[in-house]
């Protein structure tokens, strides 16, 4: 069995350009579930898989499966930024910003300098119907991503986690 799954996980790497050269993100979701599951199965304690694992989940509304990867990813590493920012979207996804700012701000405690973190710190405070608080997140969010592209990114984060 184990054979069969390395076997399968080689030819998908292998299949078009983006994933040969281990670039699975640009892939379908539910073809990233499947190869984060299988890089796992190989390396049980890959955090950065396990992230990767639980973003993918997010996007496809599975939020108490993305949850459950980055639990794991925090009870041995209770530092991780981005098990800590991933559990703080999830949060707000469910509409639970104040336990959601808890997480956001131990990821700031570890990296003040990720932009969309600035975002999803704007998006808690919004929840919380805190607009200066908000607003103050969005502008350093802003100053960390400038230009047009970085604009750009913003308002995709934005959409990406308001989604329902």
């Amino acid at each position: 069995m184990r054979n069969m799954l390395i076997a399968l996980f080689l030819l998908a790497m292998s299949a078009g350009s983006a994933a040969a050269h281990g670039d699975i993100s640009n892939l379908p979701d539910s073809v990233q579930i499947m190869q984060y599951k299988m890089l796992l199965y190989m390396s049980p304690d890959d955090a950065e898989t396990k992230n990767s694992l639980a973003m993918a989940y997010f996007r496809t509304g599975k939020l108490a499966e993305a949850a459950a990867e980055l639990d794991g990813v925090l009870q041995k590493d209770p530092h991780n930024f981005d098990a800590l920012d991933g559990m703080g979207i999830i949060l707000l996804r469910q509409k639970k910003a104040e336990e959601a700012l808890k997480y956001l701000e131990r990821a700031v405690a570890v990296n003040d300098k990720d932009a969309m973190l600035h975002v999803h710190l704007s998006l808690a405070h919004e929840q919380l119907q805190k607009p200066e608080q908000a607003a103050a997140a969005l502008k350093k969010a802003g100053e960390l991503s400038p230009g047009p592209e970085g604009a750009a990114a913003v308002q995709n984060e934005i959409k990406l986690i308001s989604q329902s």
